[in-house]
């Protein structure tokens, strides 16, 4: 086969993987519909889809100029915590206000959940229910994070005389908060499971754009302003983002 098109062979593929290191692999597609080079990163492998006619060579000059991106990438993907699928059967893990808790299964009559010292204790009348117990759990985090996020994001409105129109929780696969121009502001209820400094600066992120609608440096600033801590914060969020589920 012409090397033109050749994105599939063995001898080409570790001359790539030699630039990263060998535990990282590469995928690459070709396309009649794009006219540039795009990449993503994913854990060990690097994603690029490339036009159909391009070149090996100018692929992997591609990769060497993105070098010091893709190293950087990839050792945040190395880094995130991954999410373990729930069990929920006793001494199982989870997570509250970022503070680690051992389900407690009890048999009784009347559905309850609670925390005790070390302990999230959950009451079922069939403790095998494994479905209920899931309901429970997700129900009572829900209600844990709309009760706490009213009280500390109203308090901090207050401190910055800002205005907010409505404030909710909801199911959110790829964002923590939103924050609409007219002062909506929502919340990811996952976020309950977070450390408080962690959902602090998730408040004040979204309560600043009441005031700067965007990103901007401005914006930045005015975080700051509140917030000093905001790289610490952004790289927790990345790293143990996936944790906080149930």
């Amino acid at each position: 086969m012409n090397p033109m098109y050749d994105f599939e062979g063995t001898e080409y593929q570790q001359k790539i993987s030699a630039l990263f290191g060998s535990n990282i692999s590469i995928d690459i597609r070709r396309t009649m519909r794009l006219k540039l080079i795009s990449i993503k990163i994913h854990k060990n492998c690097i994603k690029i889809t490339a036009p159909f006619l391009i070149s090996n060579k100018k692929i992997e000059n591609f990769l060497q100029d993105k070098y010091t991106w893709i190293k950087k990438q990839l050792h945040i993907q190395s880094n995130i915590q991954q999410f373990i699928k729930k069990k929920y059967v006793d001494g199982e893990i989870f997570l509250y206000l970022g503070n680690i808790y051992k389900l407690k299964i009890i048999f009784g009559q009347k559905y309850s959940i609670k925390i005790d010292n070390n302990l999230l204790i959950v009451v079922v009348k069939n403790i095998h229910n494994i479905i209920k117990i899931k309901r429970l759990i997700r129900k009572w985090l829900h209600n844990q994070s709309n009760l706490y996020f009213n009280e500390k994001t109203f308090y901090y409105a207050k401190k910055n005389n800002l205005n907010i129109k409505s404030l909710k929780v909801r199911e959110y696969k790829a964002r923590w908060g939103s924050c609409s121009i007219n002062g909506d502001i929502s919340f990811n209820w996952r976020l309950i499971m977070a450390p408080p400094q962690i959902i602090e600066y998730v408040i004040i992120h979204e309560l600043m754009h009441i005031k700067e609608h965007n990103h901007s440096s401005r914006f930045w600033d005015l975080v700051k302003s509140q917030y000093p801590c905001i790289k610490e914060a952004k790289q927790w969020l990345i790293y143990n983002g996936a944790t906080m589920n149930v």
